[in-house]
């Protein structure tokens, strides 16, 4: 029994920049994973959650979807899916993913709870436990309630981060999961390739398709072929060769920069790079311009897509990061929500705090989760008592 893993594909996604370009790049993501679907013959491809960027998506992600869906539908390969919270509407209206389901297209797996299925596969049973993304305090009670399958071989599906992650609000450990109940663990939210095992059973994130922000993209991107086709699940990591590049360089000033560009050759790359500028230390106005100035003329020159200037974290560039901060692409100068809180508050950190609280007002368990991501963090703490106290 053979199925790929994929997850996190975020179609609509136009990010950085909001571009056209960007969005295509998503689409361009997904079509390769349905390619390599049915270059393998694979029983099923099973999506771990995110699916669409938005829980609104729009007619062109839609249309996206239905024409890639279709192919594998007309190979005969199944498409199997739990909810991540991008697919999940924070107010009452149809689910994106209910959608594609009414239109024979996917299988949706689970989409506010966790559901229990055996699947028919064209090589046998597969049993399933899927879990849609659910909040860190609701999971604790939807996993005392799952009904393990009982078929020989059985997987659970799961939008959720690990505790074995070691980050912020995770939602339950694999211990919480009972893992070993299972042949393989299929996991999403985590946006880059993680595997570990507990007590032999393996789990596996894939990550995003499609890098969202620098952090990302610093790390190829990869789907998984899982043979559970014998008596312990063997994965075959397959890089994806459509995701755009990015390119992160470090400089003190201008000359670094160009000593840099020189050494990437931006022409040699299928699609135009994007590009993040880091000064380090304190840089006076003009050198800054420069540049700025520099990052512009490599868009209108059409060598890199989208480029960002910003100043190294620390309490000695703190009063300069508001200037230097700038972004730039080659289709449009309209500045975006994120573009405005990066430059007022000069520090990406609590930028990306405030964004949260301003994209989860319509749901008060997500301002929740932020809050007490911030209580738990003093750090960051002490930067907002330091911006209050400037301000």
């Amino acid at each position: 029994m053979l199925f790929l893993q994929v997850s996190d594909t975020h179609l609509g996604a136009s990010r950085p920049g909001k571009l056209r370009e960007r969005e295509l790049d998503f689409y361009d993501a997904f079509n390769e994973v349905v390619e390599i679907a049915i270059r393998e013959h694979v029983d099923a491809v099973i999506h771990a959650g995110d699916f669409f960027d938005e829980p609104r998506p729009t007619p062109q992600a839609y249309l996206f979807a239905y024409k890639a869906l279709k192919k594998l539908r007309d190979r005969g390969v199944d498409f199997l899916i739990v909810a991540g919270q991008h697919d999940q509407p924070r107010i009452s209206q149809l689910p994106p993913l209910r959608v594609l389901g009414e239109m024979g297209l996917i299988r949706l797996l689970a989409q506010d709870n966790p559901e229990t299925h055996i699947i028919k596969t064209r090589s046998g049973e597969l049993g399933v436990v899927a879990i849609p993304y659910l909040s860190p305090v609701k999971i604790g009670e939807s996993l005392r309630n799952i009904r393990v399958p009982e078929t020989s071989k059985r997987i659970l599906v799961a939008h959720l981060l690990l505790k074995e992650l070691n980050i912020p609000n995770a939602h339950a450990s694999l211990a919480e999961l009972s893992a070993d109940k299972y042949s393989y663990v299929a996991l999403g939210d985590y946006h880059l390739k993680y595997e570990t095992r507990y007590r032999g059973v393996l789990a596996t994130y894939t990550g995003s398709t499609e890098a969202l922000d620098i952090l990302e993209a610093l790390s190829d991107k990869y789907i998984a072929l899982v043979d559970l086709s014998t008596s312990e699940a063997r994965v075959n990591w397959v890089k994806l060769n459509t995701p755009r590049k990015w390119f992160r360089v470090e400089v003190r000033n201008y000359r670094e920069l160009l000593d840099n560009i020189s050494k990437i050759t931006l022409e040699k790359y299928s699609k135009t790079p994007i590009l993040y500028v880091t000064l380090k230390g304190r840089l006076n106005d003009i050198e800054t311009r420069r540049i700025r100035d520099y990052v512009n003329k490599l868009i209108s020159e059409k060598k890199i897509l989208v480029g960002r200037v910003e100043v190294e974290e620390g309490e000695e560039s703190r009063l300069t990061t508001r200037s230097a901060l700038f972004e730039a692409t080659s289709s449009s100068q309209t500045l975006t929500l994120d573009q405005v809180v990066f430059s007022v508050l000069g520090d990406r950190e609590l930028a990306e705090i405030v964004l949260a609280l301003l994209k989860s007002s319509e749901s008060v368990e997500d301002v929740k989760l932020v809050v007490s991501r911030v209580l738990e963090d003093e750090k960051l703490i002490g930067k907002i008592k330091r911006l209050v106290s400037t301000k």
